[in-house]
């Protein structure tokens, strides 16, 4: 059983990795406001190069990956659960305007203040994490 789930472990890695790392590539892109005209092969193939080299440095560098998973946990998963959907459900409350109810609108106030806890609890995750 322990070889099965070495094997399917693996066959993730594999298979998944090429997904997640065209997401990164693409989110290095857009934060760089490279326009999409401008995405040639060369530019993909040198950032890829560059990208996969500093994972590859990383990953020489980084013995322990309990770091790694603290800290990623305590912001990013912070953030997800709080910060976000916050930002999101202010947002559009902001963009419906005048059709927004009342009772949507003092939500906001609501949701703010978990953002507010989510940030708290994400900057006390890193904290400990570091």
């Amino acid at each position: 059983l322990i070889g099965v789930s070495r094997i399917a472990v693996a066959f993730s890695l594999i298979f998944t990795y090429p997904l997640v790392f065209t997401g990164c590539r693409d989110g290095v892109l857009d934060v760089l406001r490279v326009p999409s005209e401008k995405r040639t092969n060369a530019l993909m193939d040198k950032l890829t190069f560059g990208i996969l080299t500093l994972i590859t440095i990383a990953a020489i560098l980084l013995k322990d990956l309990s770091f790694v998973l603290a800290f990623g946990g305590a912001t990013l998963g912070n953030a997800l659960i709080y910060l976000y959907p916050a930002l999101m459900f202010r947002k559009l409350v902001k963009d419906m305007g005048d059709s927004a109810s009342v009772s949507m609108k003092r939500e906001v106030y609501v949701a703010s203040s978990s953002a507010i806890l989510g940030v708290v609890m994400g900057v006390i995750g890193a904290t400990k994490a570091i």
